[in-house]
């Protein structure tokens, strides 16, 4: 009887040559897109045209190669609409993953209100991630009759409806924007009036004017506005003096408080002192 013949070995021969032949062809094409793309940056310093249709064909390789959008990876987002993101990018799949310009992409997205920062990037083979950081409303900023949502760096944030936001620290000032980190440092240190104020106002002599429990103004000094309201609250403990009477605490002199009553609690302690 003839021996059997075994041809595991022919056939693992022949599997070794077809994938070394798979990986020759695949250099063979990744090398001549390398070629075409130094071709292009030749061509660039030549014809701006011959450039572009270097490129054009560079990313149409690249396509056939597998690398093609499939998918867009959106991390940081919460206010930010999605669709948005992607009908502003104009991303489709399918797209050349090399045909999308990110330097564009990120400008766009930091076109958006909600966003501050974007990042993209290409992760191979078919996937775009974007990472963005949106904004952090801290305050109102009433300017010229319009509400805006304001970050602590000052960046505004538009939206239809600013009311929805009315429990924020309500600013006003022109400049108010540029100073808005300072307010938020110095009141920061005096967490205790910090939650009493409702409403501050930046003066052009580079100082601020704040609203405590929601209808006395405290007008603070140009510097250490911090010491000053920390001296506020430790004569108030002290003698109990901040009430609906007080109109105004002036404290725009250092080492100095002086109090401005309500004209109808003028009226009130002549006539006591009247009829006393």
């Amino acid at each position: 009887m003839p021996p059997v013949k075994s041809y595991r070995r022919k056939s693992s021969q022949r599997h070794k040559i077809q994938r070394t032949s798979l990986t020759l062809r695949r250099f063979i094409l990744v090398s001549g897109i390398l070629g075409a793309t130094v071709i292009g940056l030749w061509g660039y310093m030549h014809s701006s045209e011959l450039a572009t249709q270097t490129f054009k064909t560079f990313e149409k390789n690249m396509a056939r190669l597998g690398f093609r959008l499939e998918d867009v990876v959106v991390v940081g987002r919460m206010r930010t609409d999605k669709t948005h993101i992607l009908n502003l990018l104009e991303l489709g799949r399918g797209k050349s993953l090399f045909g999308i310009n990110l330097a564009q992409a990120k400008e766009k997205l930091e076109s958006i209100s909600w966003i501050k920062t974007a990042t993209i990037e290409r992760k191979l083979p078919h996937t775009l991630s974007v990472h963005i950081v949106e904004k952090i409303p801290v305050s109102l900023w009433q300017h010229k009759g319009k509400a805006h949502l304001m970050d602590r760096d000052g960046d505004l944030v538009e939206v239809k409806d600013p009311s929805q936001y009315k429990n924020l620290l309500i600013v006003t000032g022109e400049k108010a924007p540029q100073h808005i980190d300072e307010l938020l440092t110095f009141l920061s240190k005096v967490p205790e009036i910090k939650q009493r104020i409702t409403r501050a106002t930046y003066l052009r002599s580079a100082r601020w004017d704040v609203i405590l429990d929601g209808n006395i103004n405290v007008k603070l000094p140009e510097k250490n506005p911090e010491e000053a309201l920390t001296y506020l609250l430790t004569l108030e403990k002290k003698h109990h003096f901040v009430n609906e009477d007080i109109l105004i605490v002036d404290m725009r002199i250092p080492g100095q408080l002086i109090l401005r009553l309500r004209p109808e609690a003028v009226k009130k302690q002549k006539s006591v002192a009247k009829h006393a």
